[in-house]
C-alpha cells in the first residue's frame, strides 16, 4: 500500500466518521434538538411530514453514506469519492444559501458549526478523489504491478 492508498482510505474514514456522527444526531433532533416552539403553527400532518419524516429520512441517508464510506475505505473507488465530494460541496453551498439559524441542541446559531463541518467533509471526499486519481497514475499502476 502506497501513500496515496493511505490518504484515500483515511480521508474516506474521516468523512464517514463525521457523516456517521451527523446521522446519529438526526435521530435525536425532533425530540431533543429543536426548541418546542419549532413546530408551533404546523398542522399534525405537516409536522409528521416535514419535522419527523424529513429529519429521520435525512438521518437514514446520512447513515447510509457513512456505511458506504467505511466500505469504500477498504476498497476505494474514485467514482464514489467524486460523487460524495459533489454531494457534500452542494450541501455546503446550500448551507450558505439557506443557513441553519434555528437553534439545534445547545447551539443558538448552528450555521457557525455546520458550515465548517460540511467543508471538512467535502474536503475529505475531495482529497480521497484526488488521492485515488493519483494512485491510479503511479508507475506501479501504469505498469500493471
Amino acid at each position: 500500500m502506497n501513500a496515496w492508498d493511505r490518504i484515500e482510505r483515511w480521508s474516506l474514514r474521516l468523512a464517514g466518521t463525521l457523516v456517521l456522527a451527523i446521522g446519529i444526531g438526526h435521530a435525536f433532533l425532533p425530540t431533543l434538538g429543536y426548541p418546542i416552539a419549532a413546530t408551533d403553527g404546523m398542522s399534525p400532518e405537516a409536522k409528521d411530514h416535514f419535522y419527523y419524516l424529513g429529519t429521520y429520512a435525512i438521518g437514514t441517508f446520512l447513515l447510509g453514506f457513512a456505511v458506504l464510506s467505511f466500505i469504500y475505505s477498504t476498497r476505494p473507488s474514485p467514482v464514489f469519492s467524486t460523487t460524495m465530494a459533489a454531494v457534500w460541496t452542494m450541501r455546503l453551498a446550500l448551507e450558505y444559501a439557506y443557513p441553519a439559524d434555528v437553534p439545534i441542541f445547545l447551539l443558538q446559531r448552528p450555521h457557525t458549526l455546520i458550515a465548517p463541518m460540511l467543508a471538512i467533509i467535502a474536503a475529505a471526499y475531495t482529497t480521497a478523489t484526488l488521492a485515488g486519481l493519483a494512485r491510479h497514475r503511479t508507475p506501479a499502476a501504469i505498469n500493471g504491478a
